[in-house]
């Protein structure tokens, strides 16, 4: 799996599924950054698509990166803090989410309940999903 190698994020393997009221299952994740899917995106040849469901402990750290293309963050449970470089930092519930452009410094703490999103990220083929900050 290409991601693998590209996430500083460990990208854990395996999943669970609970019963939820009225019988239907709810997925469970294990902590970090699942892959749900990667595919070309036929309308912007040049690049491709990445989701992923993030799964993050209370206080969970994702140190300041940039990505080459945008990022779309959902806060589909708990909370997240995103510190966005120039920017104030924009605390997140559930129901919230957050586009971030392309080359923009940026990192997240989750909050004392944890977070559970999903993030879509727009990646320059052949570039890596993301890079770690520099300063």
């Amino acid at each position: 799996m290409r991601l693998a190698a590209l996430l500083s994020v460990p990208l854990l393997s395996g999943c669970a599924s609970l019963p939820a009221a009225g019988g239907q299952a709810i997925l469970t994740q294990p902590q970090g950054v699942n892959l749900v899917l990667e595919g070309a995106i036929e309308a912007a040849p040049g690049y491709h698509l990445v989701m992923g469901d993030l799964v993050m402990p209370a206080g969970g750290v994702i140190p300041r990166h940039t990505h080459s293309g945008e990022e779309f963050l959902y806060v589909m449970g708990g909370s997240a803090t995103v510190m966005r470089q120039g920017e104030p930092d924009l605390v997140l519930q559930a129901g919230q989410g957050v586009r971030i452009p392309a080359g923009m410094v940026h990192g997240g703490l989750a909050g004392p309940e944890g977070m559970r999103g999903v993030a879509s990220w727009i990646v320059k083929d052949g570039q890596p999903l993301r890079t770690a900050a520099t300063d």
